[in-house]
């Protein structure tokens, strides 16, 4: 295209020429005509030039940007499978608590409970184990599962999730989510469920590219625990290795797929390309925190990048605006300087530590939407502390504090939704509003659940001290309608929970 646009610009600056001897025969001098054809000449391919070099940029550009996008949706993928088995498993450890209240595991009441929640939830099989591994499952049936490693694990009052297994009753592969059951703070027995390894894929968002990709989940050693079905394009089955089956495809090379088994093995997350003739396709892997397991996804690099397609549609239109002449090209710079303002700024309300919106930005955004028509839906306000923070930079000293800070950000991006604002507004001090919601049931389970989050939030400078957080809770328009009005109140229901000891939440019209 840039070599055909090329020739134009020589054709039109010959005729350009013919019609400068034109007017030279009028009057004008050759020679200034001549000048006057240099500058626009070099000007010409001064623009081209830039154009070329602009134009390699942009595509490097969006090819980064893309499988950033890829990287973080297989991120938000991981999370989300992660939260589903999350409350599986508390789910499972509830009706454990049940089971275990009754005088004999295998009681008819625990036996009725657990036919009528396969029932009800998306479940192969239950069942109640005892101490010596006798199964009884929830279709009758009736099976000695002692040397199960899960079983050994749960066993120990640990919550497992296994690897594939061959299901003893049915014949199916599956994985099993086991917990213990206790009875006077004693271990006597197991609650187990199964999933088909199919079932794990079917967790996971179907919706992202359209439908166009696919999922696979796989252990460190390449090998497939569950993949989509239905797929005709995915060409990998689940007998394969991964790391085999692409190199041995020549669609990756063997030093490639080296650094992606190190990344794997240690359970860190990155992206690979795949090269199938002109074909060009991302997997993107991440950590799901099960086990060694890693979920991987794989999406055409032309579907990864049709959100930037117009840039290619217009690389035509680009190259004659610019040699339309200096009035384009004024115009260009002042486009690219107008965005260049409205980068800095949007970088100026960035913290530059969290990367969550600063005091400022925080503050312009919410009162932006309290003015706008959107309010009329409703929103909460969440004001929240770091608890005890000043202990961790006095004992653990402030770049520790720092990483606490960093992974408490990325903690809330991953927890709230992404039209949310969220925002640093102090030093360990942050703010969540939470537009068009007005349920108190809603807020106070995701209350519940980023608090439990909290304790869970893993950081290794301070692995044996808990993180613990404090949230005040102010709703609007009940709380108030502007900003100030919902930050001050929010602020008091902060400092109730903290007087309360911490580490819990409290709603501002209930204080």
């Amino acid at each position: 295209m840039i070599k055909n646009t090329i020739i134009v610009y020589i054709v039109l600056s010959l005729e350009f020429y013919k019609e400068g001897n034109s007017m030279g025969k009028k009057g004008m001098e050759q020679n200034e005509v001549r000048k006057y054809l240099l500058i626009i000449g070099t000007f010409l391919i001064f623009m081209i030039g830039c154009l070329l070099f602009f134009l390699s940029w942009l595509q490097k550009d969006v090819e980064i940007n893309s499988q950033k996008n890829v990287a973080t949706n297989v991120e938000r993928q991981s999370y989300h499978l992660n939260s589903i088995i999350d409350i599986q498993f508390s789910y499972l450890s509830g009706m454990a608590t049940y089971v275990g209240e009754r005088e004999n595991i295998f009681s008819g009441e625990n036996k009725r409970l657990i036919q009528s929640i396969v029932k009800e939830q998306d479940l192969d099989l239950l069942a109640l184990i005892d101490a010596d591994g006798n199964a009884c499952y929830s279709n009758g049936a009736k099976k000695l599962v002692k040397t199960r490693k899960y079983f050994k694990e749960a066993m120990e009052g640990k919550r497992v999730m296994s690897s594939p297994v061959e299901s003893m009753v049915d014949g199916k592969t599956k994985v099993i989510l086991a917990v213990p059951i206790y009875k006077e703070g004693e271990v006597i027995g197991v609650l187990g469920a199964s999933y088909n390894v199919g079932a794990l894929n079917q967790m996971l968002f179907n919706d992202i590219y359209d439908g166009v990709g696919f999922s696979m989940i796989i252990d460190s050693s390449g090998r497939i625990i569950s993949c989509d079905s239905g797929k005709a394009y995915r060409n990998i089955n689940i007998s394969d290795n991964v790391y085999d089956f692409y190199v041995t495809n020549k669609e990756v090379s063997k030093k490639d797929m080296a650094e992606t088994k190190r990344n794997i093995k240690n359970q860190k997350a990155g992206i690979l390309v795949l090269k199938e003739g002109k074909k060009v396709r991302y997997l993107a892997y991440d950590t799901l925190g099960i086990n060694d397991w890693m979920l991987c996804y794989v999406v055409p690099q032309s579907k990864a990048q049709e959100d930037y397609q117009f840039v290619q549609d217009r690389q035509v239109i680009l190259v004659f605006v610019i040699g339309g002449g200096m009035i384009a090209f004024l115009l260009i710079i002042l486009y690219r300087e107008s965005q260049k303002q409205k980068y800095m700024k949007e970088l100026a309300s960035i913290d530059g530590l969290t990367q969550l919106y600063n005091k400022v930005g925080t503050e312009n955004l919410v009162t932006e939407w309290l003015d706008s028509k959107e309010s009329k839906s409703g929103g909460v306000l969440l004001m929240l502390d770091v608890d005890h923070f000043k202990q961790i930079n006095d004992n653990f000293g402030h770049a520790v504090g720092d990483r606490v800070l960093y992974k408490v950000g990325h903690l809330l991006k991953s927890s709230f939704r992404e039209n949310d604002i969220i925002g640093r507004v102090g030093g360990d001090e942050f703010l969540i509003f939470m537009k068009g919601v007005t349920s108190e049931e809603f807020v106070t389970h995701r209350m519940e659940s980023l608090i439990q989050y909290f304790h869970e939030l893993p950081v290794a400078e301070i692995k044996d001290h808990r993180l613990t957080c404090s949230i005040g809770v102010a709703f609007m328009p009940k709380d108030g309608i502007t900003f100030n009005s919902l930050y001050r109140n929010a602020d008091e229901a902060l400092y109730r929970t903290k007087r309360n000891n911490r580490d819990g939440f409290s709603i501002y019209h209930k204080v």
